[in-house]
């Protein structure tokens, strides 16, 4: 059988796409398998028997499913190291550090903003969503713990943030991915993406500020944080040392050294830290194995900082693994190629294109969970629609970047919703509501389309000019 015979119909993509779906949100958020190992087992079974029925082998999809699996071991490196950052940073007294100086210093019904503020500036910085979640981040969950905030809201705070910075940083490696794919340049890429990105940055700012002024910060809670505080101060030096590895992060990551020795470089000092300050060589190598013990006077402090090692991302890579096969045998099987050849019919206006975009980056994230899959695939498929519709390529980098980038840790199966569920415990199905950032610049970005407003020709004109142009002729 020939390999365009082979291609699916749309109706078998269609059916081969959202039945395996299925499956992982009735196992996921129906049923509430955690982790959803089962559920993603099952849709990879589901996938690849109705591949089987149009023609193709199992080594072929065996193949896919290996190219798939073969596309994160970064992300695998990258989330081992975060698991001994956690712990080294533990034992250096770093995270306790900032939980310290975060309760003293952040009001409680200003802690949301701080957080989305924060994460973003430290994420602007280091251009890593990754790193931020993985070091503030962490720092940040305990602080609103102490708080007696919901998990749920901060994680969604601390997302926001770290995808702003994300998004923004002329160091990160998701916007300069974009610009060259879209080939774009860049700072305009950059600017171009203010459009959607300042306001949508206004509107979360409100958005944390109401949940802030909900949150009730009665006498228990401050007793709690004055207990925390005790704690902290009896258990840990909490010295200005303590700082160095978050700084040696963000300095060493804008200048743009390569992200796997810059994590080893912050894991060494804060063993360092650690070392100097009385630790032994072999309980610290127990902790960057099986994670941090804590034993302040406080249990619920303990509990607090008793995470991170090696053996607790194990469950996180096993995610992944399964999710990125997931996501292979819908690509070596050509379902996605026609599911966007299918949304690509019949758009040649500006609303429609980045419809069709956004569109086509969820279908991706939905399908392979991959953030870089969702931002390429596009850029390079779509490109050739907005030229010939007279719009500017600053256009579909940003709206490759409001859907794809942003979406990812939204999708609960993805690379970045797991990362996220191993490092600070919350699942995409719980953070989602809270991750206001990520999922209100869709909407402005379809918005923009729809008004005209940041929507640029290709000889750099505005559609918006242009309507008030023609407005003012038929006038």
């Amino acid at each position: 059988m020939s390999f365009d015979a082979r291609k699916p119909s749309l109706l078998w993509a269609l059916l081969t796409f959202s039945i395996p779906v299925a499956i992982i949100l009735y196992g996921t958020v129906v049923v509430g398998v955690r982790p959803p190992v089962l559920p993603l087992l099952v849709a990879v079974a589901a996938a690849a028997i109705m591949c089987l029925k149009i023609g193709y082998k199992w080594e072929e999809l065996q193949e896919g499913m290996l190219a798939a699996v073969g596309r994160i071991q970064l992300a695998v490196a990258i989330l081992m190291l975060v698991g001994m950052i956690i712990a080294s940073w533990m034992a250096s007294g770093t995270i306790p550090a900032i939980i310290y100086w975060g309760l003293k210093l952040i009001a409680p019904e200003h802690f949301l903003i701080s957080t989305f503020v924060l994460c973003s500036v430290a994420s602007l910085a280091t251009g890593t969503s990754f790193g931020t979640m993985g070091t503030i981040g962490v720092a940040l969950l305990g602080v609103g713990a102490a708080m007696g905030y919901d998990p749920a809201w901060t994680v969604g705070a601390i997302v926001s943030g770290a995808y702003f910075g994300d998004k923004m940083s002329p160091v990160s490696d998701s916007t300069n991915i974009t610009a060259t794919v879209c080939e774009v340049p860049l700072f305009t890429h950059i600017s171009s993406m203010l459009w959607t990105t300042a306001p949508a940055a206004v509107i979360t700012i409100i958005g944390y500020g109401f949940l802030g002024s909900m949150h009730s910060g009665d006498v228990s809670s401050a007793a709690n944080i004055n207990t925390i505080l005790s704690s902290l101060e009896a258990s840990f030096s909490l010295s200005p040392l303590a700082f160095l590895p978050p700084v040696l992060m963000i300095v060493l990551a804008y200048r743009r050294l390569p992200v796997l020795p810059v994590m080893v470089i912050c894991i060494v000092s804060a063993l360092g830290i650690a070392l100097y300050e009385g630790a032994e060589i072999a309980t610290l190598a127990k902790f960057l194995t099986t994670g941090y013990k804590a034993a302040t006077p406080s249990p619920e402090l303990n509990k607090l900082l008793s995470r991170g090692g090696l053996m607790s991302i194990m469950v996180t890579i096993l995610l992944l693994t399964s999710g990125m096969a997931f996501g292979g045998i819908l690509e070596k099987a050509r379902v996605l190629e026609v599911l966007l050849e299918a949304m690509l019919r019949g758009a040649n206006s500006a609303l429609s294109l980045v419809g069709a975009t956004l569109g086509a980056a969820y279908i991706i994230l939905l399908g392979t969970g991959s953030q870089i899959l969702a931002v390429v695939v596009p850029g390079r498929a779509f490109a050739k629609s907005f030229k010939e519709a007279g719009i500017a390529p600053q256009v579909l980098s940003r709206t490759c970047e409001d859907s794809g980038t942003l979406g990812c840790p939204l999708i609960p199966w993805s690379v970045h919703a797991f990362y996220i569920l191993g490092v600070l415990g919350v699942s995409a199905v719980d953070f989602l509501p809270y991750a206001f950032f990520n999922w209100v610049v869709p909407f402005l970005s379809l918005a923009c389309a729809a008004t005209g407003f940041g929507i640029m020709k290709s000889d750099g004109t505005s559609v918006r000019s242009l309507k008030k142009a023609d407005n003012h002729t038929s006038a």
